[in-house]
């Protein structure tokens, strides 16, 4: 009868085994650390981008502020001439063309456009986690915020602009001025003379309606626009200093 033996098989030592453990180990913190590494430096590549993406609308958005801001203060301008003038019972003594220029300019339309491509992306994506420089990420979001607010004073400011303007219509005749602003348009009405007022029942309210106009622009909607545009313009600063972007 043949006889099997079975093979022997040497024990391993307990420093063998603690050696095989800290080689696996040891491969599976490389791998972790290394994977760290690459998302670290994937962060940093879409912050730089972020930020100076954001620093490029934010320079639009200064622009649309300003141009914004000049339309606004020509509003004022003209409303406090036309309220003025009729606090002094001197609308009559006023040539009716300047009337009517005033009472037109004094509610023209004020919109901002703001650029938010960037704004939009760093929302949809979560991506505001990878902004590391805090004041940096409190001031992107206090923007954001202060253009909400901005967004509703314009609402309420624009809602007061119609109705201004609705009286506007049945009180003053302004209908040579728009008429004239259209190519091929009949030139003899440009030269015929026209009385500015048209219905002096409605001037006593056209001018409440210009003064709640005007209080809104002045103490609400003109110090908004302001805090908009120093937030953009703090904010363009401190993005091109911390991530070392060059002027343009």
């Amino acid at each position: 009868m043949e006889v099997h033996h079975h093979p022997h098989v040497e024990k391993k030592t307990f420093k063998e085994y603690f050696l095989e453990f800290l080689m696996i180990f040891l491969a599976v913190t490389m791998g972790f650390f290394a994977e760290s590494l690459r998302e670290y430096f994937g962060d940093r590549e879409k912050e730089n981008r972020y930020m100076y993406s954001l620093a490029e609308d934010l320079k639009k958005d200064t622009v649309a502020l300003h141009y914004s801001i000049r339309r606004l203060s020509r509003d004022i301008k003209a409303g406090d001439s036309i309220i003025t003038m009729f606090a002094k019972n001197k609308i009559k003594q006023q040539d009716d063309n300047s009337i009517l220029r005033l009472t037109i300019a004094c509610a023209l339309s004020v919109d901002v456009v703001f650029n938010d491509r960037t704004s939009s992306q760093l929302k949809s994506s979560g991506s505001m986690r990878i902004i590391r420089h805090k004041a940096i990420a409190d001031s992107i979001l206090q923007y954001w915020n202060n253009q909400i607010r901005l967004e509703q004073v314009h609402e309420r400011f624009e809602s007061v602009r119609l109705e201004q303007r609705k009286i506007g219509f049945k009180t003053f005749n302004w209908y040579k001025d728009y008429y004239s602003q259209v190519e091929n348009t009949d030139s003899s009405i440009g030269n015929l003379p026209l009385k500015a007022i048209a219905n002096d029942a409605t001037l006593i309210e056209f001018i409440n309606a210009s003064s709640v106009l005007y209080n809104s622009a002045i103490t609400q909607y003109k110090p908004i626009l302001h805090l908009q545009l120093d937030l953009a313009t703090k904010m363009i600063s401190m993005i091109r200093e911390e991530y070392h972007l060059e002027n343009e």
